[in-house]
């Protein structure tokens, strides 16, 4: 009890504790920690996920102008840039191969077919064709 006021200190939380309120306020506060705690380790996660480790590897570590100017500066000899050239367009003339024909549509159109369709498919053998 305090002399001053002749109040019992721990009333207050007496009455908290018996009406729940407590319990309610301790709750939500371990709630709001657990919302604010997901927040930052979400914000952590996405920051690590858009970050690049490695750069990925996007093309050759040089180009054919690269292996010019290594072959004028004399780093290179006629064979090692020849050698080196005939890889490269070599491997783009593969990767060319590769890709889809940007114009296969506007061909298809040209030659009179209609707009979804592919190459023309050459019939299976021992196939008998269709009667004009």
């Amino acid at each position: 009890m305090s002399v001053a006021t002749g109040v019992n200190p721990m009333i207050p939380l007496m009455i908290l504790a018996e009406s729940g309120v407590g319990t309610i306020v301790v709750r939500s506060l371990v709630i709001v920690a657990l919302v604010i705690a997901a927040f930052f380790g979400v914000v952590r996660l996405r920051a690590w996920l858009q970050s690049d480790d490695e750069p990925a590897a996007t093309g050759p570590a040089f180009s054919l102008s690269d292996l010019k100017q290594l072959h004028r500066d004399g780093q290179l000899t006629d064979e090692e840039f020849e050698r080196m050239r005939s890889k490269m367009v070599g491997a783009a003339k593969a990767m060319a191969a590769r890709m889809p024909d940007p114009l296969a549509g506007s061909r298809r159109r040209a030659a009179g077919g209609p707009p979804g369709a592919g190459p023309a498919m050459p019939p299976p053998p021992g196939a008998v064709p269709p009667r004009a």
